[in-house]
């Protein structure tokens, strides 16, 4: 064995405090610490060329986390992930969901590779594809039917919706200023089938796309007005940080294109 070898042996032998080799004339074998060592070694290159396929390689694989807001995820997701799951078998996908501001924020700070959302911030940081065009509607109870507008809304007036990071949260007190209104309580709900729930029980009001309204035919009985287009018309876009992309990010990239009903990057 060249000598520089045998020392880099002896020095690994004496940093770990263990006989590695066994020397019998000039035979070497591995001891049974010297074994585990080898499982392990194989291990870390194993692990260095799966990174190295998912960050670099043509097909996608590994893990893609991706982030989107709850209308999303009821609402656009199911389909494309079980599209993206049937055409790469070998990538694993963890969901998570959030306001918009939250999970854009996180897709900055890396803890999300990708995230579906509404009215993302202006971050060079960031690429960014327009998915979907979504119409938002204010859903009242049933008892201000003939409401019109945020000045007619009772006092005191509560607004039922997600975290504070919700851009349709802030698009609802959006409307609301154009009346000089402003709520007096706000419920923060996690889910939009409870937020629904409570409206129809007369808790409040909320604002909600057309097509999450469309999939809960329980609450036809909602009163309903649709604010002015620049309120009403919302975009979904997938985001990503620019130094990030990946082979899994480019694979959703085109095929969240084949979903979506805008055109336009």
């Amino acid at each position: 064995m060249p000598s520089n070898i045998t020392a880099r042996i002896k020095k690994l032998e004496e940093g770990l405090g263990l006989s590695l080799f066994t020397r019998d004339r000039n035979r070497l074998q591995l001891t049974p610490s010297g074994q585990r060592l080898l499982h392990y070694a194989e291990q870390l290159l194993a692990l260095r060329q799966q990174a190295l396929d998912e960050l670099s390689g043509d097909t996608p694989g590994g893990h893609l986390n991706i982030g989107s807001m709850e209308s999303s995820a009821a609402a656009r997701l199911p389909d494309m992930l079980v599209a993206l799951h049937a055409r790469y078998a070998r990538l694993q996908v963890e969901l998570a969901t959030g306001a918009s501001g939250i999970i854009a924020q996180r897709v900055l700070q890396g803890e999300l590779d990708v995230a579906f959302v509404a009215d993302p911030p202006d971050d060079a940081r960031l690429d960014r594809v327009a998915l979907f065009r979504e119409e938002l509607v204010v859903v009242k109870p049933p008892s201000l039917a003939d409401s019109k507008g945020p000045a007619s809304l009772p006092t005191p007036l509560t607004l039922v919706g997600f975290t504070e990071g919700c851009s349709y949260r802030h698009r609802l007190e959006a409307w609301l200023a154009l009346g000089h209104r402003k709520a007096d309580r706000i419920i923060e709900i996690p889910s939009y089938h409870t937020m629904l729930s409570c409206v129809l029980a007369g808790m409040g009001i909320a604002m909600v796309p057309d097509a999450v309204l469309r999939l809960h035919p329980a609450f036809r009985e909602l009163a309903q007005e649709y604010p002015p287009d620049d309120i009403r018309h919302a975009t979904t876009y997938l985001i990503w940080r620019a130094d990030s992309e990946t082979p899994a990010i480019r694979a959703l990239v085109e095929l969240s294109r084949e979903f979506g009903n805008i055109g336009a990057t």
